[in-house]
Order: C-alpha cells, then structure tokens, then sequence
C-alpha cells in the first residue's frame, strides 16, 4: 500500500507536470492581444462591454475617415464597418457598408457568403441585378432614393447608377463578418487560367489571361450607354464629342486641297518595319 505520504508526492510531481509550459503550448498562444481578440474570447456580453467602455471612441466608426483611407476603384468607393475594422461589431451579428457611386459607376457582381444583405439608396436611383442560385431566374429592377432591396446571402448581385449625378447606397448585413467576392476577379484572377478555359468552352488560355488583365477595380465605370450619354470616358477611351470634333478637324483638313508632304514637316518620322 502507498502511504498518504507518496500519493501527496505523486499529486503534487502530476500537477507541476500539467502547469509547466511546453513547446505545443507556446505555438498556440495568442500572438495578438489587441482589443479585438479580448473581445473575441470574453464569452459574455457585459464582458465585452467592460472592455469597450474603456474608451468611447470604441462606440463610433467614422465612415468618412474609412472612405478616404481607402483605395477607390474609376468611379467610386466601398467601405465596411466590419468586425474586422469596427469591434464593437464582435459579437453583434451585425455589419454596414456605405457606397459612394460616381455618374455611371457600377458595384461590380459580388456575393456575401456569410450575410444576406439590405440595401437603401440615397440622393438618387440605382439599378440592381441579383441571381440567386442554379434554377432561379435574373432579377432586375430600380430602387429611387430612399427605397431598398434585399440581396440573400450568397446570391450573385450588383447596383449600377445610370445617372449623370452621384449617387449614394447604406447596406445592413446580419453579419459581423459577412465576407465579399467579386465574381470576375475571382474567376479570372484567381482561378488557374487553364481550369477557367475548361469551363468557358476553350475560348483559349491566353484569352482568358488578357481578360484577367482588364478587370478593373470597384467601384468601376458601367454600361456603355451611360458613358456615352453622360459625355464621360474610360480611361484611355475618346469621348463620342472628342471623336466628332476630330472627325470635323480632319474633314476640314482634307477640305484645303490634295494633300502636301510639306504639311508634315517637323512630325517625328516612324521608321518602316
């Protein structure tokens, strides 16, 4: 029999064993201690906002100040309070995002694959296209100022402002971490180039290569139409008033008579291949 003695010896050698750090102990501790991971491990709501009120700064997100940090894309900007950005979403369920459009911008097709979305325009209208899922059909409709839409998670989804005048929208998701993927970036950029050939019929890899180069960033120029109707341009595309005026500049050149090799002198001479 072990005396009362030993097994204290024994109890004490185990738990000195459990409590002494060890190398797979030391891999798993946190590496950030920030606000925002306290807040993800505090199970209770009060706790996290014993840990929020330190500063009231925490309650506010300037979506201002996002914006301008931001990258816009041609014609306009997104920005998200998030949990990633905004803390005191943790543990809310709820996120926002904000759209600055400029005439003509588009908020490229995109899904959110955690959040379903409600989205409001504001100051204007704004076309949207949604597509749910294999089997539904392409909806598309108008929403002026001050009326919304809802965009189920994970459905395919744009908003296009066919006006010559900025346009804004607020969007509410019922997630703090709603995600977003941009459906050409995603496709063309991210998958294998070869792969993305297979699934669009061998259009070619070198094709679908120079599409992938194209892609612009959001908020990026619409539809055709509303450029040309708003005297605007892509950048490094004429304006169909610049196209006019150049085509009456060289009418009235032609109209001087047959052309001299002295109308050209001083032009740089490109050398025949």
């Amino acid at each position: 029999m072990f005396s009362l003695r030993a097994l204290v010896a024994v109890a004490v050698a185990i738990s000195a064993t459990l409590a002494a750090p060890t190398a797979e102990t030391t891999v798993v501790r946190r590496l950030v201690d920030d606000l925002s991971h306290q807040l993800v491990d505090e199970p209770t709501a009060l706790g996290r906002f014993n840990l929020l009120k330190a500063d009231s700064n925490n309650f506010i997100f300037d979506f201002i100040k996002a914006r301008d940090a931001a990258t816009p894309g041609a014609d306009g900007v997104v920005t998200l309070a998030t949990a990633g950005n905004f803390p005191l979403a943790i543990g809310n369920g709820v996120a926002m995002g904000v759209g600055w459009m400029g005439p003509c911008g588009l908020n490229v097709p995109h899904w959110h694959p955690r959040a379903s979305e409600l989205l409001i325009s504001i100051g204007g209208s704004l076309q949207f296209g949604t597509f749910q899922e294999n089997g539904a059909t392409f909806v598309t409709g108008t929403i002026s100022d001050h009326q919304a839409t809802i965009f189920p998670a994970g459905s395919l989804h744009y908003q296009q402002n066919l006006n010559c005048t900025a346009a804004q929208f607020f969007a509410a998701f019922n997630s703090e971490d709603p995600g977003r993927l941009d459906s050409a970036p995603g496709f063309f950029q991210q998958l294998p180039s070869d792969i993305d050939n297979a699934a669009l019929g061998d259009i070619g890899v070198q094709e679908v290569k120079d599409i992938a180069a194209k892609i612009p960033k959001n908020v990026a120029w619409g539809v055709q139409e509303c450029i040309d109707r708003c005297g605007l341009s892509r950048a490094g595309q004429w304006t169909p008033d610049a196209v006019a005026q150049a085509k009456r500049e060289l009418d009235a050149f032609l109209k001087q008579g047959p052309i001299n090799p002295k109308d050209f002198a001083g032009l740089p001479v490109v050398p025949s291949s």
